[in-house]
């Protein structure tokens, strides 16, 4: 720590209680104190400036508004005027009012009907609750319309649609392919609103992108507004989202009601994993209402075991995808009451649904991204109170450099987004739908589109009828079948006692997950995989006792091959091939672990391999043949290690720069040289193409932390990654710095075939 950093956070530990304690405790470390304050909002006019009925402005009166802020009105003269409009603003400054008064004034005054669509159920009952008390003065109807709506409540929105109808993605695609009334429906529409609309990137921005293309093929000059909190490229982002050529922004203050306090810590005698705990521990002793953010589904549930061995495990519970519905809402609500003071989460709650008044965030690993940081941060102190967001280090590349340069956590901007909206398989499927639920004219749509449409047809799912794309009966089979825009992979159910279902995981991470012997710890629960149907999508699982001490992690490796060259090109003067490739993933065996100390208990091998393959796009780098050893042997496991933890570093921190999740890529490589990173999603996230616009950054913050570590030649701080294939076995930080530096430096090199065979994960 700098002398600037050390006084920084002695001060903050002589005036702060909560501060003081953490710091008093010599198993951690605080590195840095960074506070943010209420921002300065800028006023506009009052609201009598709106064009709005007296008995509603009196309403907003009597909800405490008299006066507008300044994006609000910029924002309302935007949407009035016809624009399509992107608010950005930070959490809980008014962006549901930036664009629900100017909708609510073109509902009066012209007669128009709005869509407002929110990523997730829940999101959407929260946030109807809020838009109701806006309408109900004036007259105007709001309805729901998702999975868990009656079926009397559908009726009415179909026999009487709503002024305002508040639905998701999901939603709106399921309906316009099963319920004709539903597409009748759409025609009353004209404005559609994407609240949170930052969630809409990677492979789920993809799926929402053609989600839009189909239900706007039965409006007229439909009128687009988006509202988030944190994107690096808001109007770029929202013209590729949306498939519009131009866009206005609104841009709001980034403040927040009252001082948040953000806390970079580093363990220093105990894990990330248990220091997180600790960390939860400590809010339930204090009384505080605490969140504790973790990006995988086993870290959250790893540090449920650990505070349930505190005796504390009832007053904590965890919230993840993959539970049921009734086991969130039982959780959410709980957590509201004060049930429940902990909620120990996966991202399923960084969106804006208010949860309560929460005092602390515990990020208990890096966010992928700056935005989903702030996004996590602003779930607290939305009542105005004193609150704290505690980032956890811990030994992984990202947290060696932030250990180093805690004040460049703090200094960055949220990351640009993108969306892959040239996913072939995502784009093949809802074009499909598209013939399904009204014919397509040829020129209607965009040339990709027209292209995919002609695979279809060559595939005997779509016909040509005259100057139409019309779906075959073979493609109507298949329409059938279709279902869900969440991810495009094959999911596996897991069923307890061979019957009830309990969750689900989508491959080919349950391959990893839920293969024959697989501890699986769900909700707080441990189970054991004790059969796998992959060809029936089931694993079937066996409770176990809570304070079972083994846990075990797969053992794989991966086969790609190229199918297509997308784009050639040169890093400094290193060869690289961007291209759409197969990737065959084979799990051999696992590793069991004890859960309290981490030993190895043993290792076992199936006698049939478990594989899947699925298509993908990726980077094939052609890096500098380095040699190591003047003999052959064992060169080639130097170099196995040099280029095999050169692929573990450029991924960890590519992540970091780029913003994506610690399973949105993987990784292969050979001791020829070949490195290679791919999209971990079916059909291609973005993810790889985002990296390779950001390679530079990338290079240079993975040589920075390579050459700065102090380990011997390898160790968690650098190159070891906890998803690799082989159990992070041939790693070599010094050789993998050679590599690096030798790209950075641009080194000759040149493009050969794939080798096969000897692969590393």
């Amino acid at each position: 720590m700098i002398k600037g950093d050390r006084l920084t956070v002695a001060k903050y530990m002589l005036e702060d209680e909560f501060i003081s304690e953490l710091g008093s405790d010599r198993a951690r470390m605080i590195l840095y104190v960074h506070e943010d304050k209420p921002g300065e909002i800028s006023y506009g006019p009052s609201i009598d400036s709106l064009d709005l009925p007296k008995e509603f402005l009196n309403n907003l009166r009597e909800l405490g508004v008299e006066r507008l802020y300044d994006f609000q009105w910029l924002a309302y003269q935007s949407i009035v005027n016809g624009n399509n409009t992107a608010i950005m603003a930070g959490t809980g400054v008014g962006k549901t009012e930036a664009f629900l008064l100017p909708i609510i004034s073109l509902i009066l005054k012209r007669g128009m009907k709005a869509i407002i669509m929110y990523p997730t159920k829940a999101l959407a009952r929260d946030q109807l609750i809020r838009i109701q008390r806006y309408l109900s003065p004036v007259g105007l109807s709001v309805l729901p319309y998702d999975g868990d709506v009656p079926s009397d409540i559908r009726s009415r929105v179909y026999s009487s649609p709503p002024h305002v109808l508040i639905t998701n993605p999901d939603m709106i695609s399921e309906a316009l392919t099963y319920v004709n009334k539903f597409r009748e429906v759409v025609k009353d529409y004209s404005i559609v609103v994407l609240d949170d609309f930052h969630v809409y990137n990677g492979v789920f921005g993809a799926q929402v992108h053609y989600v839009l293309k189909r239900v706007t093929r039965f409006m007229k000059s439909p009128q687009y507004v988006v509202s988030t909190a944190t994107v690096g490229n808001p109007v770029d982002f929202a013209k590729r989202l949306l498939g519009v050529n131009d866009i206005t922004l609104i841009q709001g203050p980034e403040g927040r009601r009252g001082i948040t306090r953000h806390i970079l810590i580093k363990p220093i005698s105990r894990s990330r994993l248990t220091e997180a705990a600790e960390l939860a521990i400590n809010c339930v002793r204090r009384g505080m209402k605490c969140l504790v953010f973790a990006d995988s589904h086993r870290f959250v549930e790893l540090i449920k075991r650990l505070v349930d061995k505190r005796g504390i495990g009832d007053r904590v519970r965890v919230h993840r995808a993959g539970l049921t519905i009734e086991e969130r809402h039982e959780v959410e609500d709980g957590f509201k009451e004060g049930k429940y003071l902990v909620l120990l989460a996966t991202p399923t709650l960084e969106m804006g649904i208010d949860i309560g008044d929460v005092d602390v965030a515990v990020m208990a690993t890096i966010p992928p991204s700056y935005s989903k940081y702030l996004q996590r941060s602003g779930r607290v102190g939305r009542r105005g109170q004193l609150s704290y967001v505690i980032q956890v280090l811990g030994d992984d590349p990202m947290s060696t450099y932030y250990s180093s340069n805690p004040r460049d956590f703090y200094n960055r901007r949220p990351e640009d987004l993108y969306v892959e909206e040239k996913n072939d398989d995502i784009a093949r499927k809802h074009c499909l739908l598209m013939a399904y639920e009204k014919p397509v004219r040829s020129g209607s749509v965009d040339i990709y589109c027209e292209e995919v449409l002609k695979s279809l047809v060559r595939d005997g799912l779509v016909e040509v009828r005259g100057n139409y794309y019309v779906v075959s009966n073979k493609g109507r089979e298949l329409v059938r079948s279709i279902h869900g825009i969440r991810g495009i992979g094959d999911t596996i159910k897991i069923k307890s006692d061979g019957k009830k279902t309990i969750g689900f995981r989508e491959l080919p991470m349950a391959l990893r997950e839920l293969h024959e012997g697989a501890i699986y710890l769900h909700g707080g629960r441990v189970y054991e995989v004790y059969k796998l149907d992959l060809g029936s999508r089931v694993a079937y699982v066996r409770r176990l006792p809570d304070d079972y001490d083994l846990y075990t992690t797969a053992l794989y490796y991966s086969e790609p091959r190229i199918d297509e060259v997308l784009e050639d090109g040169k890093i400094h003067s290193v060869p690289y091939q961007y291209a759409r490739l197969t990737i065959r993933e084979i799990v051999y065996g696992y590793v069991v672990k004890r859960f309290s100390s981490g030993e190895v208990v043993e290792k076992r091998e199936f006698k049939q391999p478990l594989s899947y393959e699925f298509r993908t796009k990726g980077i094939i780098i052609y890096a500098p043949f380095i040699t190591f050893s003047p003999f052959e042997n064992i060169d080639m496991i130097e170099r196995g290690k040099a280029y095999h933890a050169a692929e573990h570093i450029m991924i960890m921190v590519g992540e970091n720069v780029i913003g994506a999740g610690p399973t949105d890529m993987g990784g292969i490589s050979y001791p020829t040289g070949h490195i290679i990173i791919y999209d971990s999603y079916p059909g291609g996230s973005g993810a790889t193409k985002m990296l390779l616009a950001r390679i530079d950054d990338v290079l240079r913050i993975s040589l920075d932390v390579l050459t700065h570590c102090t380990c011997i030649d390898g160790c968690p701080k650098c190159v070891y990654s906890p998803y690799c294939g082989n159990d992070n076995h041939y790693l070599s930080r010094r050789n993998a710095a050679k590599v690096v530096d030798a790209i950075l430096k641009g080194a000759s090199s040149r493009i050969t075939e794939l080798p096969t065979g000897n692969s590393y994960d």
